[in-house]
């Protein structure tokens, strides 16, 4: 998880500069595209037909489905607002994630969780420096963006004992790249020669970041992945200086650090959950 959400906003950051000349649907088309490309030979090659005859058909297409909302709702909200503000209001998806697995999914949390996901909604918050002047009209976009990937993580949980992490990458993929297929003739714009490289990128971290995903919830439960969400925004932070020279201020740092320190926190918790499900039970004195 952690791995993933490093260099996802990666591709964010180049949708963003895409953004500036084509159109939405068009640049979700192409991550979509060059995904498909990079995963869906690779799950053929190690599973076969199970790409297209999953054991679960209908929470695949309900989780594809999701996905692609929230990847369309997300690029389109940074088109109209700043990165960082939209990723302020996107980070209340792990909140998100513990309500509903505790309503749906019927998993324990703790007051340790919450407050580590507080400590670190906290530092997402002062990370993102959001500058909202009045409503820009970017935020219902990326709240639905957050609510739909909420979903799409809550379904993958659902999904992981019963289809491998690469089948269900690439059903995501196909169903991306056919559906934004439909849409993008109505808008498109012949990209640059210098944007097929960056579409290829673009791409390729999606594929890899999540897969990554998709692995991760197989090992562990969506809520106790909830608090390493935030590690994003620190990713966010960087690539927003190397691509738009913007150097984090003092709040920022601060809100970096929180962010970090819920994750050792998360790290620590879960490390002594493990410990004591390993411990031998002691001897009888019987």
């Amino acid at each position: 998880m952690i791995a993933a959400l490093a260099f996802l906003p990666a591709m964010d950051a180049i949708a963003k500069l895409l953004s500036r000349h084509l159109p939405i649907v068009e640049i979700v088309w192409a991550r979509y595209l060059f995904y498909a490309l990079a995963v869906v030979p690779l799950a053929h090659w190690r599973h076969g037909r199970a790409v297209v005859r999953p054991a679960r058909p209908a929470l695949q297409l309900l989780r594809a489905a999701l996905m692609a909302m929230s990847a369309l709702m997300f690029f389109s909200a940074i088109a109209r607002m700043p990165l960082a503000d939209a990723m302020a209001v996107f980070f209340i998806y792990p909140i998100l994630i513990l309500l509903a697995s505790n309503l749906l999914l019927r998993e324990t949390i703790g007051y340790a969780r919450w407050a580590i996901v507080a400590l670190g909604f906290t530092g997402a918050t002062l990370a993102a420096k959001p500058s909202f002047i009045g409503i820009s009209p970017g935020i219902p976009y990326a709240l639905t963006s957050s609510c739909a990937y909420a979903g799409a993580l809550l379904v993958t949980r659902r999904l992981t004992p019963y289809d491998p992490s690469l089948v269900t990458a690439a059903i995501s993929a196909i169903f991306g790249v056919l559906a934004y297929s439909l849409a993008v003739p109505f808008v498109w714009i012949l990209p640059a020669p210098r944007d097929w490289p960056l579409m290829a990128v673009m791409g390729g971290i999606a594929a890899i970041g999540h897969f990554l995903i998709v692995v991760a919830h197989r090992m562990t439960t969506a809520s106790r992945l909830a608090p390493y969400g935030y590690i994003e925004i620190v990713a966010a932070v960087f690539f927003g200086f190397v691509i738009f020279r913007d150097w984090p201020t003092s709040p920022v740092w601060i809100g970096v650090v929180l962010i970090v320190a819920s994750g050792i926190a998360a790290s620590l918790r879960e490390e002594r959950s493990i410990q004591k499900r390993h411990a031998p039970e002691p001897a009888s004195t019987k």
